[in-house]
């Protein structure tokens, strides 16, 4: 009973350890993308008036409907960031009834406004809803223009979309960009596609070269926390 007691507290311990590194990857993640895209422009472009009501949300909970409210007083008065935020808003149903229709209009407006962190979370919202070619081509748009991350999404989205080899193959060269650009999770999903067999055979040795690589560079700058 006792050692039956300590594998499933260990196996509760592994879980979330797991899952909080996973958290983790995904904010770190984000964080790349945000540097990525032209996040300091648009602030650069707020009024005076947009980022005090910016600032006054960020005190508040983003649950709070009152934090909604500042929001879409700002995307109301043009401030891209906040057509961002509102869009976020509907899309999770927080501080306001989940509502997609609208999450999509805002992700959209922030994109007319030159939000290129927005396309990233239409292109999202677009495949949810099974709108999977305007996904795509949200998608190709930012891949033209160089922006890095949109060659990681449309290469995952494509490959969720289908999941055979040939269109591995096919996306693996969105991929590669990506992951050489420096993406996180593109060059996690490029050493997990190689070491598993899931491109060419061939593959197999350097995934598990890529996939150490990683988890050596991970170690050394928790080391150094």
């Amino acid at each position: 009973m006792f050692r039956m007691i300590c594998g499933l507290a260990n196996k509760s311990w592994l879980r979330e350890k797991n899952d909080q590194i996973s958290r983790d990857f995904w904010v770190e993640t984000d964080a790349w993308e945000s540097g990525a895209a032209n996040e300091s422009e648009l602030w650069s472009k707020e009024s005076d008036e947009n980022l005090e009501l910016i600032k006054r949300a960020a005190q508040l909970e983003y649950g709070e409907s009152a934090a909604f409210d500042l929001h879409l007083e700002g995307a109301k008065a043009g401030s891209v960031w906040c057509q961002q935020m509102v869009g976020w808003h509907y899309w999770t149903g927080i501080g306001v009834a989940a509502d997609q229709n609208q999450a999509l209009k805002y992700y959209h407006s922030a994109i007319c406004g030159g939000a290129w962190i927005a396309t990233l979370r239409y292109a999202r919202a677009l495949f949810e809803v099974g709108q999977y070619d305007d996904c795509e081509r949200v998608l190709d748009d930012g891949v033209s223009c160089g922006f890095v991350p949109s060659y990681y999404w449309l290469a995952w989205f494509r490959h969720k979309r289908h999941g055979t080899r040939a269109v591995r193959e096919e996306v693996r060269p969105l991929v590669e960009h990506a992951a050489k650009e420096g993406h996180p999770a593109a060059k996690h999903l490029l050493a997990l596609w190689m070491r598993s067999g899931k491109l060419r055979l061939r593959d197999i040795p350097r995934g598990w070269l890529m996939a150490a690589q990683i988890s050596i560079a991970y170690a050394i700058r928790d080391a150094n926390e």
